[in-house]
């Protein structure tokens, strides 16, 4: 008889465990569905939009540094070879 009543409050608290989880979710859920259907302010949108441009140029450069870099040690290897 112990056994069976412990495996049941094992298996309802399983349960309680799992509603609680699935709650939580559908709480996280239904809060980024709320922040989605705002609509952005103004000085948001300008913020990111200057955000894209700021990272779109450090990564230009970045990229021209490598391509000087590469171009730099590819006129040093010409120059060792015509040296030799």
């Amino acid at each position: 008889m112990k056994k069976i009543f412990v495996s049941i409050l094992f298996f309802v608290g399983i349960a309680v465990g799992i509603a609680q989880v699935e709650k939580e979710g559908d709480r996280q859920e239904t809060d980024q569905d709320k922040i989605q259907q705002e609509p952005q302010r103004p000085a948001q949108i300008d913020q990111e939009r200057a955000s894209r441009i700021e990272a779109q140029r450090t990564f230009n450069e970045k990229l021209e540094k490598k391509k000087a870099k590469k171009l730099a040690r590819k006129e040093a290897r010409e120059e060792v070879r015509v040296l030799r």
